[in-house]
């Protein structure tokens, strides 16, 4: 199973690393365990000289607790970057990114441990175990609240866009966007509605269409970025026929079909419209087409 795309949400994302870095501040400052000591520790000075790491815990002293937050920063934000950029093109599934999850937090850890066992001095390996186990023991919180919350927004927007979509279906079904055509650019986003009965051509410039059509005596463009290609099933069954390569006419406003020494044109029943050329391999079709509906 793939996991929720909001997780690959760049603002996400960023919210969650700065979200994580102060959860384990505020989570040390506010904690300071007693270490089996009961209620007799009361200071710095009731604990073991000998556990350099339970003094530190307790007392905060120093840069030591920032520099920990300011290594959790920039491993967890690295990772996360890492994730993006190697994830941008494909969704990855939950165990690997579970696996990323895990190996995200153990490279933190032995960060954390490098960093703690220079400054107190002490053995890398010795501290490792006890860093592990309170970091992991911290920060599984702030984990499982985040994907908790990315499963939840994930769903919300397959909910909304499912009811976007019953919306438009009713519609349809009621008629009342009958004879109406939606263009949507690259991205799938509805930029133009216009009735099919007023729009005149579909000229291709590269990446981009323009959709050429009247609205009362007034002769509109309207350009958005997209291909002949991605609105062939827009066009399909209607007036709107492909003639070229980067045309699209509609033969309702065709006057009459012109055959000239370099070829066919369709002479367009509207003022200020320049003739449209059509290539040999849609004439039959369009020949054929322009036959029926006269």
């Amino acid at each position: 199973m793939k996991i929720p795309k909001t997780l690959y949400s760049l603002k996400i994302n960023i919210m969650f690393v700065a979200s994580l870095v102060l959860f384990v501040l505020f989570f040390a400052i506010i904690y300071t365990p007693s270490y089996g000591a009961g209620e007799e520790v009361t200071s710095v000075s009731d604990l073991s000289q000998d556990e350099p790491l339970v003094t530190l815990w307790y007392s905060h002293q120093g840069l030591c607790l920032p520099i920990c937050c300011a290594i959790i920063l920039v491993v967890t934000a690295l990772s996360r970057a890492i994730l993006l950029l190697t994830t941008h093109t494909a969704r990855i599934r939950e165990g690997d990114y579970l696996i990323w999850q895990l190996g995200e937090v153990a490279a933190t850890a032995l960060f954390l441990d490098l960093f703690l066992s220079l400054y107190l001095h002490g053995s890398y390996f010795a501290y490792l175990p006890i860093v592990m186990i309170i970091y992991i023991s911290v920060v599984i919180y702030p984990y499982a609240f985040y994907w908790l919350l990315a499963e939840r927004m994930d769903r919300d927007l397959r909910i909304a866009e499912a009811q976007r979509t019953i919306v438009h279906l009713r519609q349809r079904d009621s008629g009342d966007d009958k004879g109406m055509l939606r263009f949507v650019d690259d991205k799938g986003n509805v930029k133009l509605v216009v009735s099919s009965d007023h729009v005149i051509c579909i000229e291709a410039a590269g990446n981009y269409v323009t959709i050429l059509y009247v609205t009362g005596s007034r002769l509109m463009r309207y350009s958005l970025r997209n291909t002949l290609k991605g609105i062939e099933e827009l066009c399909a069954g209607g007036s709107l026929v492909r003639c070229h390569r980067s045309y699209y006419i509609n033969l309702n406003k065709v006057k009459i079909l012109r055959k000239s020494s370099d070829g066919i044109y369709a002479e367009i029943d509207h003022e200020g419209v320049d003739d449209i050329p059509v290539s040999k391999s849609y004439a039959a079709d369009v020949m054929q087409r322009f036959a029926e509906k006269n």
